[in-house]
Order: structure tokens, then sequence, then C-alpha cells
């Protein structure tokens, strides 16, 4: 029998004990061996595989090139395999990821600012409206971006304008017809696109909710079974609206946190479901000595319909994810359960650089797990004081 007629269950069988790099190599042999990608009821196990961490590029590297290190574990001790793509320039040359869903990557260049979805696997790629439909910079000398925010004027390069100005893009999914909100500007605000928008459009504000001056979004999250995005500030507000950014409904009002942004501490706070439930995941990073480290992270459920009092808060504690655990950075929080992911730590939180200094240069390598079970910090990469720019982003390899 030639190797093209194997059978589609041997084929399975033995594409069952690949990772999904070599799932791809193997579709390309013949046509009859690239059936195997398309039925997902078959190798529905290869479409969340372990997670892999995309590294920022040493400046000697080539800019057409990617370099992620997947997650796995033997012997309690976290270990990582280097997966590199190259030849890819068409796709990345020029652009910085903000950000992951699913297998796809967010990318922005600084000419035109026009993200992309962008699949490093399939080389599929999404494009979405310029952002300048969003804002109308002025240009000051030396060909400077200038904003101006309460009368006071900002100049920007371009190489800042794009790194600084704009956050974080968040996804519903991953196909042309998705919606993709990004947190933008100096106070952080919300706006909204799809790859079939010709321009974005501002999301909801917090002029009508907020009481502290210094409220800003600081990230949000897509609930697929009710088709509405969750966005939380740095005082614990969380709002709720559609996918046209409408029909916005208080969720939680904001809870000052007498210790945000002391001299020393800076809080960073991320929202996720799991299981239906909506988390919290409070962030403390220790800023002093310049060199921003997790020293801490608290996880709260959110427990809707309860009467607040000055003993009670909408927010629970929870010492417990199970056998899931949550991926937080300047990637979409996401939750991974061990027995898909063979290679992550069940009940724990795992963290990439600190991504509230978003200045270049100023990001240090912070990378890790966080273990609820014992409240312990197990770094993945070695915390070391050289510049981490880009970010770091967690990314889920995918074949769709």
């Amino acid at each position: 029998m030639a190797w093209s007629n194997l059978p589609i269950d041997l084929l399975c069988c033995i594409s069952s004990h690949l990772s999904i790099v070599d799932l791809v190599r193997l579709s390309v042999v013949c046509t009859s061996w690239s059936s195997t990608l398309d039925n997902y009821a078959l190798l529905g196990f290869q479409c969340r595989p372990s997670p892999w961490l995309l590294l920022s590029n040493d400046v000697e590297e080539a800019s057409d090139t990617l370099n992620f290190r997947e997650l796995t574990i033997e012997r309690e001790v976290v270990l990582s395999f280097h997966r590199r793509f190259s030849s890819i320039g068409s796709h990345t040359y020029g652009r910085r990821y903000f950000g992951s869903k699913d297998g796809w990557l967010v990318t922005l260049d600084k000419i035109d600012l026009q993200p992309r979805l962008f699949n490093p696997i399939t080389k599929a790629e999404i494009s979405l409206p310029s952002l300048f439909t969003l804002i109308e910079p002025q240009y000051a000398p030396e060909s400077y971006i200038r904003i101006s925010f309460n009368e006071i004027f900002f100049d920007y390069t371009t190489d800042e304008f794009r790194d600084i100005y704009f956050h974080k893009f968040i996804v519903s999914s991953n196909d042309s017809s998705g919606t993709v909100v990004v947190i933008f500007g100096i106070r952080k605000a919300l706006a909204l696109a799809s790859s079939e928008d010709l321009t974005w459009v501002l999301g909801p504000t917090l002029s009508p909710f907020n009481t502290m001056d210094e409220e800003q979004f600081e990230d949000v999250c897509y609930h697929e079974e009710n088709q509405r995005f969750y966005a939380i500030t740095n005082f614990s507000m969380v709002l709720a609206f559609d996918l046209n950014g409408q029909n916005v409904e208080l969720i939680c009002p904001n809870m000052p946190n007498p210790y945000y942004h002391t001299i020393n501490f800076d809080y960073m706070y991320n929202i996720a479901f799991l299981s239906g439930t909506l988390l919290r995941i409070e962030r403390v990073i220790d800023d002093s000595h310049h060199k921003a480290r997790t020293r801490t992270i608290f996880v709260f459920k959110f427990v809707p319909n309860v009467v607040i009092s000055s003993s009670f808060s909408q927010w629970i504690p929870v010492n417990e994810l199970g056998e899931y655990s949550l991926f937080v950075g300047c990637n979409q929080t996401f939750s991974l359960h061990h027995s898909v992911a063979t290679g992550i730590k069940s009940n724990c939180i795992y963290f990439i650089n600190h991504s509230g200094i978003r200045f270049p240069g100023y990001v240090y390598c912070d990378v890790g797990l966080f273990n609820l079970s014992n409240d312990r910090i197990q770094y993945i990469r070695h915390p070391y004081s050289r510049s981490n720019w880009p970010p770091s982003i967690w990314f889920t390899p995918s074949i769709s």
C-alpha cells in the first residue's frame, strides 16, 4: 500500500502522537494526508495544546523571525522547547505583537497603524481598519506625532506612538466576522471594529459611572455564551457591552483600592471567565529599584445580586481553581485545563512581563507562575535587568 493511501483512521492515530508543528508538516506531504487536518472531530485534542511564550527578539535577530517557548513539566520543573518561525517577513516585518487569541496574533505596524490577525502556523491573515480612522493626530516638527489631552500636548516618535498609545487588543473570535476591542490613549479608552468595517468606533465610556478621575480601563474579556465583552478598570469597576459597543450595563461599581499605585507597588487587574464565573485577577507589582517584579497574585470571583455593604463585597476571594490555570499578560487572559494542556501545572496563575510601565527600555523580564496552593512564585525565565521590549505574549497554537 502506498503511503498516500493510508486509511484516515491510521493517519489520525499517528497524528495523535505528534505536536501541532509536526501535524502541519504532515499535512503538506500529500493531499490525502492533508485531510487529517480537516476533521476537527478526530483531532480536537490538538486545538489547544500547551501554550507557547512568544519571546521578544534580540537586537541582532532578523525581524522576520518569531521565537516561541513551549511549556512542559518534568519532575515539577518547568522546561521549554524552542519553536522558531522564519521567512515570514511579509507578515511580521515592522510590526509589533499586541495580543493573541486561540492561535492568532494581533500585529500592528507603525506607519499605517493597521492591525492584523496573523496565524504563524497556517500563515493566514485578517486585516482590520486603520487606527487613523479612530484618531486624528497632529504632526509636530521633526515628524513627531502630537496628541492633545486636557489642553496639554504630548509629542511621540512613530515608534513611541504605536508602542505607548495602544495598549491591548481583545478579539471575540478568530474569523473575519469577529469583533476586536482596542484599549488606547493616555486615559485608556475603548474602541471597536471588525474586518468588515471601514472605521473604528468609540466604545463605552466611564463618564456615566465613575467617580474617580484616575479610573481607566485595564483589561477586557469576551464571554462567548452571551456574546458580550466585559471590561474592568483599575478600580475594579466592570462594564458589559455587546459586539457593537451598545447595551452597556454596569456589572460592578468601582471599589477604590487604598494601596493602588503607591510609591513602590502597583496593582494590575485582569478579567476572565472560568466555568461561567467572572474572575478578577489582582496582580501586585513591586516597582522598587526600577525593576518591576510580581510579588503576589489574588483571585476573586464575582457574586451577582448581592447587597453591597461595608462588610461584604461582590468580589469573593478564590484559593482554588481546580484543575485549571490562568494565563495573564499582554495577551487576552485565558484558562486551560491540565488534561488538555498537559504541559502546565493546575491551580496556578501564569504571568508575563508587567504591562503597566509600557515604555521601551522600562519593561523587565518577569515571567513565571504563581501557585495558589502555597502562594509561591516559580520563575519560568530567570529574572534579569535587561530591557524586555516588546513584552512577551502567551500564545496557544492552533491550525484553525
